[in-house]
């Protein structure tokens, strides 16, 4: 071979491998831009620098890379991020269930869906359905995510699919979930947490004892039959009876606790309740008045849509039932209240709620008091003492927990509905005859 031929093979390798590193170099640089549109998004999505127009052209640019060499590394990076807002959200204390009720709030059904689908990632990825503890894997269950070990990518690139809608779209989900778990709040640990999964701490962990079921079986009786009756007074006389079982028995439980001498503060729990729209504030007003009169102490997490609930098990037990019994009653009152224009109206329909939840926390003031006054004559001098230190223990646990609580009022915009909704308080049923619970 000439010397001439050598030297041209030569020169057309190096422009060959000029043209590759130069192509390279385009695609590496890319890379970096997405990555910067990705960052950039997440700002602008959510948090102190949302900005939505400058999402919406962060979202165009990101969008146009479809098909480019660029797009699978772009979801490669998000997919990670989207791994990682798992880990900081669980670690911060928020449970499955939850982190999809606040997206779905904050963002609507699409981003809920794609925050499915980074759970399942998460869920796979720590065999969650194997060592998670069990209020955690009904969750997952709850949620329809099943127990295999697709990676982040594949669930992405399948929620994408499956919402087939613009890039764009998707774009925006993707950057505002993601912008949404760097400024989660952090809640308290209610269960173990993934990293101490493994350990075995979740099965470690005693059970707190509830209600007993035969007990908590025969207040579920009473409500639904307040529930299911047409006619009003049997209805006021189902929950009245309702109400007054649940004080009885939990009067006599916190005897018994106390003659176990265990320590009460050791014995409070704290769960958490998704409270959804519409009039949320007069949902939890409702939770409010219950809980107070069940010696329960609630605060209203308003931007997640979450009520922390603090209390003895038993208490927790017979206030959440009482509380969806009422829900029912109140929305069952409200549809009676009428269909015209005034009625149909959300000042009326927020008004309404607001009266029948101050209304009922009236009455079950009124319950409570009586069936004290009744265990008074059983139990004597010894029942004040000891609901005293009862009630101390649950307020220690909640102000050690929310050390910075601000009180909440509601005001009324629409007259109509508030005296309609202290009418139909007063033909609710909070199931309370005098009845003792034997056996």
């Amino acid at each position: 071979m000439s010397r001439n031929s050598q030297q041209n093979r030569a020169a057309r390798k190096r422009k060959k491998q000029q043209r590759g590193g130069a192509r390279q170099h385009r695609e590496f640089r890319a890379e970096i831009d997405a990555g910067s549109l990705i960052f950039a998004g997440i700002e602008f999505a959510f948090g102190p620098s949302a900005n939505a127009e400058s999402l919406r052209r962060t979202v165009d640019d990101l969008a146009e890379l479809e098909g480019s060499p660029v797009a699978g590394a772009a979801l490669d990076r998000v997919s990670q991020l989207l791994d990682a807002s798992m880990d900081h959200a669980f670690a911060s204390g928020w449970q499955p269930a939850e982190l999809v009720h606040a997206v779905r709030r904050e963002f609507g059904a699409r981003t809920a869906r794609l925050t499915v689908a980074a759970i399942g990632s998460h869920a796979g990825r720590t065999s969650a359905h194997k060592s998670a503890p069990e209020p955690w894997r009904e969750q997952l269950d709850e949620l329809n995510i099943g127990a295999d070990d697709a990676p982040a990518r594949g669930r992405l690139s399948a929620w994408r699919a499956a919402e087939n809608a613009e890039p764009t779209a998707t774009w925006t989900a993707i950057l505002s979930l993601l912008g949404f778990c760097n400024y989660l709040a952090p809640l308290t640990p209610l269960m173990a947490t993934p990293p101490n999964w493994v350990t075995g701490a979740a099965a470690s962990r005693p059970a707190k004892r509830g209600a007993e079921p035969k007990v908590l079986s025969r207040i579920r009786g009473l409500l639904a039959k307040a529930e299911a009756t047409t006619f009003a007074e049997e209805a006021e006389t189902l929950s009245a009876k309702a109400q007054d079982l649940m004080t009885r028995y939990a009067i006599d439980s916190a005897v018994i606790d106390a003659h176990a001498h265990t320590s009460l503060t050791d014995q409070v729990v704290t769960r958490r309740l998704l409270v959804d729209n519409p009039y949320p504030e007069a949902k939890v007003q409702l939770l409010h008045c219950v809980a107070k009169t069940n010696n329960v102490r609630v605060l209203w997490h308003q931007r997640f849509g979450l009520v922390s609930m603090v209390g003895m098990p038993v208490d927790l037990d017979l206030s959440e039932m009482l509380f969806t019994s009422l829900l029912v009653q109140a929305s069952h009152a409200l549809s009676e209240a009428g269909g015209d224009r005034v009625k149909r109206s959300p000042s009326f329909r927020r008004s309404f709620l607001l009266a029948f939840a101050t209304r009922i926390g009236e009455r079950l003031t009124i319950a409570r008091e009586q069936a004290g006054r009744d265990a008074s004559s059983q139990y004597g001098k010894e029942l004040v003492p000891i609901m005293a230190e009862r009630s101390e223990a649950v307020g220690s646990v909640f102000e050690e927990q929310f050390p910075s609580v601000v009180t909440t009022s509601h005001s009324i915009t629409n007259e109509h509905g508030w005296q309609a909704g202290r009418v139909a308080a007063e033909l609710a049923d909070l199931t309370g005859g005098r009845e003792r619970i034997t056996g």
